[in-house]
């Protein structure tokens, strides 16, 4: 091809701020239009207009709002561009060694060109490179991190509640015990005193006496009145003396085992101790619901199953965009390689240009690590994991089983000293208050007013 000198004819930015808007490319194409006179023309338009080719293809590569994925499919167009870029420049060396001595010094062009590959065009393949390589090593550690699985529930935050639970139960058992311990002793003071008592309570009731007492005798001597009088004074004051031992016999409690008992105040014991048992189970078991709703392996696979695709798609991502990177890498190298030939004496550049194109330049910087393959998502059975639900027998046996039945009684319809049965086998089953207890004044069974509404209650 002919050669025509020029000076700066290239249509250039002028403003200076407009640069900051362009890629490297941009910047190499500036750099173009300041190339020393004297270059072939035909070489120096190929290698502007290759500029502008990656120029147009960086600006895709490196747009807004675009996946890494999308981003791989348009390296190829870059990889051309940078390809024409080499083609040029061995077409300028070669250009250059038929000028000799008259070629142009292009030092300084080259020397800008250097640093553009330098400072821009390898970042950017580095810059890609590193994106990649990074959401491959934070996938697959995510991955070989695994998930939280329905084992790892941490039951130790719950299990100090289930063993003040259990210990309370036994406590419950006791209190219970010393109740109905209580109701025994209370029924054989009961019995003695009703047997202690029944003379007087037969005794202390008019209706005993009346009318048969107060009516005159058949046979009674005269003067009949003046004897009346006399035997019913006699036979009163034999009934009041009789009636005054009765009561002494029946409130004399030395003559029984002991004082009467009130168990009342022990039931209402028993009953606060079983609403403090259940609202420790209440706790225990709240939290068991939390846990087994957590801890699922729905959930563990899910997330098992996330990690896997996260890295799936970054290795396939990396691996699509591999060829593309080493290729673009391999010809920056070669680019360079030939600007070092360009700045030798015209007589070793077609040495320097054979050498530039036969060596094979190492592409280990952009080479990615992969790490996998990953594995399928682990076997979880929901099923063996039954215990971790309040309500079922699973649970129980699991939670509850240092619970002994030492009372065979019930009241209330449940067992004494147990934990409480949720209705079903769901969760938050619990809608139990405290109980309101009063404590009473129970009957000693002793004193009584008899069959009739009047007793003879003053006899001192």
């Amino acid at each position: 091809s002919s050669t025509l000198c020029f000076h700066h004819t290239l249509p250039c930015p002028r403003p200076m701020q407009q640069m900051k808007l362009f890629t490297s490319a941009a910047a190499l194409v500036l750099s173009l239009c300041f190339v020393p006179a004297c270059v072939a023309v035909s070489s120096e338009q190929s290698l502007r207009n290759s500029m502008r080719k990656l120029l147009e293809a960086q600006k895709h590569v490196h747009g807004h709002g675009l996946t890494q994925s999308q981003r791989n499919n348009l390296y190829m167009p870059e990889k051309s561009a940078l390809d024409e870029m080499e083609k040029s420049l061995v077409s300028m060396a070669r250009d250059r060694e038929k000028q000799g001595s008259a070629a142009a010094n292009l030092t300084d062009f080259l020397t800008q060109i250097q640093d553009i590959i330098d400072q821009t065009m390898k970042q950017s393949i580095l810059t890609r490179y590193n994106a990649s390589q990074t959401l491959l090593d934070t996938t697959w550690a995510n991955y070989t991190a695994g998930c939280t699985g329905v084992g790892d529930a941490p039951w130790s935050l719950y299990t100090s509640i289930n063993t003040q639970h259990v210990a309370c139960r036994a406590q419950e058992q006791s209190t219970y015990t010393s109740y109905k311990s209580c109701l025994s002793d209370q029924a054989i003071i009961e019995s003695a005193t009703q047997a202690r008592c029944a003379t007087y309570n037969s005794l202390n009731s008019m209706s005993r006496y009346a009318p048969s007492p107060c009516v005159m005798q058949p046979n009674t001597a005269t003067p009949t009145i003046g004897n009346y009088l006399r035997y019913m004074k006699q036979y009163w004051q034999t009934e009041l003396a009789n009636l005054r031992a009765a009561r002494n016999d029946c409130t004399n409690v030395t003559t029984t085992s002991g004082p009467s008992v009130n168990c009342n105040s022990l039931y209402c014991d028993w009953l606060a101790k079983r609403y403090e048992c259940d609202d420790h189970q209440r706790s225990f078991e709240n939290g068991a619901c939390v846990l087994s709703r957590n801890y699922t392996c729905a959930r563990y696979s899910n997330c098992m199953t996330a990690k896997i695709n996260a890295y799936d798609d970054a290795h396939a991502s990396a691996n699509a965009s591999q060829a593309g990177l080493q290729a673009e890498w391999r010809a920056v190298m070669r680019i360079e390689c030939l600007i070092d030939a360009l700045s030798a004496p015209a007589d070793q550049l077609q040495s320097q240009i054979d050498t530039c194109i036969a060596r094979t330049h190492s592409t280990t910087q952009v080479t990615f690590t992969f790490y996998g393959p990953t594995a399928p998502v682990p076997a979880c059975d929901q099923t063996q994991y039954a215990n971790m639900t309040p309500g079922n027998a699973a649970f129980s046996t699991r939670w509850y089983s240092g619970v002994s039945a030492t009372v065979t009684a019930s009241e209330d319809g449940r067992t004494i000293g147990t934990p409480m049965t949720c209705a079903s086998s769901v969760c938050d089953c619990w809608s139990g208050t405290a109980p309101i207890c009063s404590v009473a004044v129970a009957s000693s069974g002793g004193l009584s007013g008899g069959s009739s509404s009047h007793s003879i209650d003053d006899i001192s």
